[in-house]
């Protein structure tokens, strides 16, 4: 009633450690901007992949946007080679 508190989006969450907007993060999702501070799109696309799960990835992103997503030049840059090979996984199904 008058004590309601505001909740995070999951972008949001994502850049704790960063003062990025909501606003900012879905400007470089949407290709509105290339790049906020140090952050393009492809860095945007490795933190959701190494931090949220896969439903909450594509009710950010959509359907359309896998291939994206999953390109070679976004899964090089995650650091876990065990993740890697997960999204290579997923890419190489959902290609199918």
């Amino acid at each position: 009633m008058g004590n309601e508190t505001q909740k995070n989006t999951p972008l949001e969450n994502l850049f704790w450690d960063y003062n990025f907007s909501e606003k900012e993060l879905q400007d470089i999702l949407s290709g509105k901007k290339e790049r906020v501070a140090h952050l393009d799109k492809k860095g945007l696309y490795v933190r959701m992949l190494t931090s949220l799960d896969w439903y909450s990835i594509l009710g950010c992103v959509g359907k359309e946007c896998i291939p994206e997503l999953l390109s070679n030049d976004v899964l090089n840059k995650i650091h876990s080679k065990n993740l890697q090979k997960k999204y290579g996984i997923l890419k190489r199904i959902l290609s199918q």
